[in-house]
């Protein structure tokens, strides 16, 4: 008896430690499973984190009449610190020119345009067209900052005799006639590339340079979330040549007033697949250093970038 409640007394110990290591080891498994389990993304978090937004913004340097450079590295600070992935297109005036011109596909894989140039008397119309097919075959959304608005004067601010009405655009749209007859006859059944049917809105100059007092039309946009109405440095005040009231598509979303004048500075416009936005400050680089200019960039390229579609929401 003694013996057999020896062997009881020495084995028992054993039996219960085994028992409590087996279970601590299914404890033990079940939570390891559960961390598992919880750290794993849900497949709509998955589907719906398509990385960082793509930009391709579109300047030429040095610039004539605009910092270009610098105003790019401002834009490169800005799109660092929203966590944008951007591709600078840029170069010589005639060689982003060329570009432009020669690549149909040029804003292929990107999520938005911006598009920050002075083509003021370019009469390549082959930019203009493989620009707003960008937008309105491809479905590219863009951006046009200040001087993008006094571009492709050719297509739409002729005036005299040889003037004619630019096809598609606003009848205040005109252009030279051996121009559009040259466009017909080396791009028969395509249609015209008015710069106005890309922009909405459009200007043909502007005044002295001098504080603009920006006003809030649509107070619920998302491109003006989180800015306030604000006073710019000198700036330059661009005409509504082409104004809302012409272009019934357009959204008016900020005013400028410069004294006794007034012009619409920002606004929303449908093009075929998707939509631009255009912002005519911009022009020096006091402007680009205001909190306001900058957080209107960053709102429309995010902005555009979630909201691609012409389709009004």
């Amino acid at each position: 008896m003694k013996a057999k409640r020896s062997k009881l007394s020495m084995w028992l110990p054993l039996a219960i430690l085994s028992m409590l290591a087996a279970c601590l080891g299914i404890i033990s498994c079940n939570d390891s499973n559960a961390q598992t389990e919880q750290a794993k993304p849900s497949e709509k978090e998955e589907v719906a984190d398509n990385g960082p937004t793509k930009v391709l913004y579109v300047t030429f340097e040095p610039g004539k009449y605009h910092k270009y450079t610098p105003q790019m590295n401002i834009f490169k600070e800005v799109a660092k610190a929203n966590e944008w992935e951007v591709k600078v297109m840029t170069g010589t005036h005639d060689g982003v020119i060329k570009e432009l011109a020669e690549n149909p596909d040029f804003a292929e894989g990107y999520d938005v345009v911006v598009y920050n140039f002075c083509f003021a008397h370019c009469d390549n119309l082959n930019v203009p067209y493989n620009i707003i097919e960008q937008t309105k075959t491809k479905g590219v959304p863009a951006m046009l900052v200040h001087c993008a608005l006094h571009s492709f004067w050719p297509t739409y601010k002729e005036k005299g005799d040889h003037a004619v009405h630019a096809p598609g655009a606003h009848e205040k749209a005109k252009t030279k006639k051996e121009l559009l007859a040259k466009w017909n006859k080396e791009h028969p059944g395509k249609e015209f590339p008015a710069w106005p049917k890309f922009t909405g809105i459009a200007s043909t100059g502007h005044g002295a340079q001098k504080p603009i007092q920006t006003v809030h039309l649509v107070k619920d946009h998302p491109i003006v979330k989180g800015t306030t109405e604000y006073k710019t440095v000198n700036a330059e005040l661009y005409n509504n040549f082409i104004n809302a009231d012409d272009s019934k598509d357009t959204i008016s979303i900020i005013k400028g007033d410069q004294g006794k004048k007034s012009a619409i500075i920002l606004w929303e416009h449908p093009v075929g697949k998707s939509k631009v936005v255009s912002f005519t400050l911009g022009h020096g680089m006091e402007e680009w250093s205001q909190p306001e200019f900058r957080q209107i960039l960053v709102n429309g390229v995010n902005y555009l970038a979630k909201n691609p579609s012409s389709e009004k929401k």
